[in-house]
């Protein structure tokens, strides 16, 4: 993310908390409904200002529904790990 999709999205972030706080308040009783709907308006224009922000390259990443995945690399086989098919090289005689 560079400086200029986080000051842009933080000044988004905060004027959209204003008005859906405005208008959920004016619509709702308080507690769990009020919290509920708050959290569903803002996720509702956050969500795409961001999906936004990444078209334009401000901000870099993916969403992925479900568990999370490691994106790092796996690490080659070392010198101490049992040989294993997928890493053994063979020489073409049989033994």
């Amino acid at each position: 993310m560079n400086a200029r999709g986080f000051v842009i999205l933080l000044l988004f972030a905060v004027a959209a908390s204003v008005v859906v706080g405005l208008v959920v308040e004016r619509f709702t009783a308080p507690g769990w409904e009020r919290t509920f709907w708050f959290a569903v308006g803002l996720g509702g224009i956050l969500f795409p200002a961001g999906r936004f922000a990444e078209r334009r390259g401000w901000i870099h990443g993916f969403w992925q529904a479900g568990p999370a995945r490691d994106a790092r690399p796996t690490p080659q086989s070392s010198q101490g790990e049992p040989d294993s098919p997928a890493t053994r090289q063979t020489s073409g005689d049989s033994r």
